[in-house]
């Protein structure tokens, strides 16, 4: 497993499966390959990397003693494609899901307590299953549409076989959940994989500690500075201090890797990030979706504001069961699922699309917890205000839930606090 991957600017790379030095997270931040420059996402400086992307970056630099050393023999890097049109992706998209199917173990999982869904709202809002053999469905596809090159298609690439190369699909086993814009246009697909491998979290006293899962699912290999410590199996959520010298160095956690990706074939033969920008998806109670014609552009007063689209969907259908007819007009059953919390300021371009006049903040409960995520929660509060926006924040205790929809399905309803 690669610690770190390499990104679209040249001689940057993601801290993947790696710490980042600065916050001590995996994920978003880069690191320049001299080994000095960090790119942090989430602590702040002086000098600002990059702005007004959705994940704004600030630029740190690290002591000769505390770098860190890249493997410059990462996979080749291919050129990133433009992402085509939203009319495009939305045909592409569409006709995709029509020669997907729906596993029976992953229909069991959404008609689950758990999730709560019937096999109606299902098939409106158009879960599919990853396909095994993904080259024979995109090779159906391509004789269904006439389309030959899906070149710009978020997951689509080109192939090398034997004999010739062939478009196919990239992903892992998992259920695809539509992203939709506010024209109802599938722009996007994240899916929920059935099988998360494992990771190590670690948390850093001294910078130079490293943690990996060397073996799934969970023999982990520990280093600082580039001296490997140990090597053993861990259980998961078992935490172990790390010793150097007689003295801790930090401590590493095994835990559920990532279970939610985005549909991408970044970094593959004529593929296609999901990003830049990242889709956000405009959930609607099922019923409403059943009738939207696709190009038909929401105008909505009140829109609620959280993150993963499958929460989303969930909870707006439940909001019927729990609030009265006079009470859903005033909070409004329309909401926006951001990529997440560090992209807030990717919205406003669609509220202005939606005509939004009113915004109930609805991150997951644990917003207040998170110094990151409390950090980006303010962030979003004070632009709203600067926007002339009215805000509630949706509030709840952690204990009863961590997202809206599952406080939703034990048929709870969170407080609803006025800001401006």
């Amino acid at each position: 497993m690669n610690l770190m991957r390499r990104t679209r600017l040249k001689d940057w790379y993601e801290f993947y499966n790696a710490v980042c030095p600065i916050c001590h997270h995996k994920g978003g931040c880069m690191q320049h390959k001299d080994g000095n420059r960090i790119a942090c996402i989430r602590v702040e400086s002086k000098t600002v990397f990059s702005k007004n992307k959705g994940l704004d970056s600030y630029l740190h630099f690290l002591k000769e003693k505390s770098a860190i050393k890249i493997d410059h023999e990462l996979p080749d890097t291919y050129q990133e494609q433009q992402k085509q049109s939203n009319q495009a992706l939305n045909y592409i998209y569409s006709e995709l899901l029509i020669c997907l199917s729906l596993s029976e173990e992953h229909k069991k999982h959404l008609c689950s307590e758990n999730r709560g869904l019937s096999l109606e709202q299902i098939k409106i809002r158009g879960y599919k299953s990853f396909p095994e053999k993904p080259w024979v469905v995109v090779s159906n596809l391509s004789k269904k549409t006439g389309i030959t090159d899906f070149t710009g298609i978020p997951g689509f690439f080109l192939a090398e076989g034997r004999n010739n190369k062939y478009w196919t699909l990239s992903g892992y086993p998992g259920i695809l959940i539509p992203y939709r814009n506010f024209k109802n246009e599938i722009i996007g697909m994240q899916y929920r994989i059935d099988s998360p491998q494992n990771t190590v979290q670690v948390k850093v006293r001294k910078y130079g500690l490293m943690a990996k899962v060397i073996e799934q699912p969970n023999k982990v290999q520990v280093s600082f500075e580039g001296e490997i410590l140990w090597e053993k199996k861990m259980n998961l959520n078992e935490q172990c201090t790390v010793m150097y010298e007689g003295h801790p160095v930090g401590w590493v956690t095994l835990k559920q890797g990532n279970r939610y990706f985005w549909l991408s074939s970044a970094n593959k033969p004529n593929g296609c990030a999901s990003g830049n920008p990242a889709p956000i998806h405009v959930s609607v109670p099922s019923q409403e979706l059943k009738t939207w014609q696709p190009g038909d552009g929401l105008k909505k007063k009140t829109v609620w504001v959280t993150e993963g689209g499958l929460k989303a969907d969930i909870a707006v259908d439940l909001m019927k069961k729990l609030y009265t007819p006079l009470e859903i007009k005033d909070l409004g059953t329309t909401m926006l699922a951001l990529p997440g919390a560090n992209a807030w300021n990717l919205i406003f371009p669609l509220l202005k699309q939606l005509q939004v006049e009113c915004v109930n903040i609805c991150l997951d409960a644990d917003a207040a917890s998170n110094p990151h995520v409390k950090k980006y929660l303010l962030e979003f509060v004070k632009k709203l205000k600067e926007e002339n926006y009215k805000a509630n924040l949706v509030i709840w205790s952690e204990s009863d839930s961590k997202g809206i929809d599952d406080l939703f399905l034990k048929n709870k309803r969170p407080q609803i606090k006025k800001l401006f």
